[in-house]
């Protein structure tokens, strides 16, 4: 499969797009600053630093820290000319990664945290009551300006692929409708679990957080449907539902499923909120490759 790896030339990078950039670049400083803090031996935020010190903990601050670091390439690839002479693979599967954490970020965790701020004060035993805002408020800004940033890469990019509506290649259509029957299905069970997880939670913002998560996977099924299909009318939205639900499921799914196993499985997790997550995980998966085959085919008629 092939995507044009270069801009047309007469599409030059819009000054504004920069500033995306940049602004991305800034929502990440809060969260590296605190990482920096605990790797090199500081406790800033932290109530019990006894923890810290913990082999698993300091692996976990240092992939996160790195990932960070890559949201800052990714951002400036997104906005700079030279970003457009990258592999598309390169774009494509950090920033569909990136978006399914972040876009929850901005549209649930992050009012629901500022909403518990507000009525009980986050009280906890690991971390002071402004470590999480703080966090998640970088997190979602990052969400904002990274997706807006990606937005205008990928109409300037990839603005033909999107809006041409070609037959499916012959020789994949059994395999499209497998991958699609079956992402539905997983798609459909996650959202009815994070349903089930939200009424049955003891958190007054559980039910919308996970309300979210569960429009989010109907959203990646329906566009994933839309495109593979290729039903007329707005493909940018097809896509955009289709992008943005899978990526949710795939990257909550992935991040809890190596976490809870780093941690000794989910013998200690609720089973309704692991299998939600599962699910998603494989659901999304099926259904971005779905639509990444309904988008580009084998490659060999959509070059450039």
């Amino acid at each position: 499969m092939t995507f044009s790896t270069t801009a047309p030339p007469q599409v030059p990078t819009p000054p504004g797009v920069r500033v995306l950039g940049w602004l991305a670049v800034a929502g990440t400083l809060p969260y590296l600053t605190i990482k920096f803090r605990w790797l090199t031996g500081g406790t800033t935020g932290v109530r019990e630093p006894g923890f810290l010190a913990d082999p698993a903990v300091v692996a976990a601050n240092a992939v996160t820290f790195a990932m960070d670091l890559v949201v800052i390439g990714l951002a400036l690839a997104l906005t700079h000319r030279w970003g457009d002479r990258l592999p598309a693979w390169l774009v494509l599967l950090p920033t569909w990664v990136g978006t399914g954490f972040l876009v929850p970020m901005v549209v649930s965790v992050l009012p629901g945290t500022l909403f518990l701020l507000v009525t009980d004060g986050l009280g906890g035993t690991w971390f002071e009551p402004w470590l999480q805002p703080v966090v998640y408020g970088g997190f979602a800004w990052q969400g904002v300006f990274l997706c807006a940033a990606f937005v205008a890469h990928a109409v300037r990019r990839w603005s033909g692929v999107v809006v041409a509506v070609a037959p499916p290649v012959p020789a994949l259509v059994p395999l499209l409708r497998v991958l699609t029957a079956g992402g539905c299905v997983m798609a459909a069970a996650s959202a009815l679990l994070h349903l089930l997880v939200g009424l049955s939670g003891g958190s007054p913002v559980e039910p919308g957080i996970e309300a979210v998560s569960a429009a989010l996977a109907i959203a990646g099924a329906a566009g994933a449907v839309a495109l593979v299909r290729g039903r007329r009318g707005s493909r940018w939205a097809a896509v955009a539902a289709a992008w943005t639900g899978t990526a949710a499921m795939f990257s909550w799914g992935l991040y809890t499923v190596v976490v809870r196993m780093a941690a000794g499985g989910f013998t200690s997790y609720a089973a309704a909120a692991g299998t939600a997550q599962v699910t998603g995980l494989l659901g999304g998966f099926a259904l971005a490759v779905a639509c990444l085959l309904a988008l580009v085919g084998t490659g060999e008629s959509r070059r450039g």
